[in-house]
């Protein structure tokens, strides 16, 4: 993170763009959550589950929240 902001603004970039890469830096860390991460699971039967994995995060500034969007699959455990 510090490599990017220095680079920013060793090659004057405006302020907006790295204020801003610092709070999405920010959001990234205060969030509990990440893509991939699996939220639900329930098992199937055999070695098969249906989980709930996390596809997308975004930053609602009307309530002032995190949120994310979900997607159900099937995974096969090995």
């Amino acid at each position: 993170m510090f490599k990017l902001i220095l680079n920013l603004l060793l090659n004057r970039a405006s302020a907006k763009e790295w204020q801003l890469q610092i709070g999405a830096h920010l959001l990234k860390k205060g969030c509990g959550f990440h893509i991939g991460q699996i939220i639900k699971e329930k098992k199937l039967y055999g070695k098969r589950y249906r989980v709930k994995v996390i596809t997308g995060l975004f930053y609602d500034f009307n309530t002032n929240k995190i949120n994310h969007t979900a997607e159900n699959k099937v995974l096969d455990a090995d």
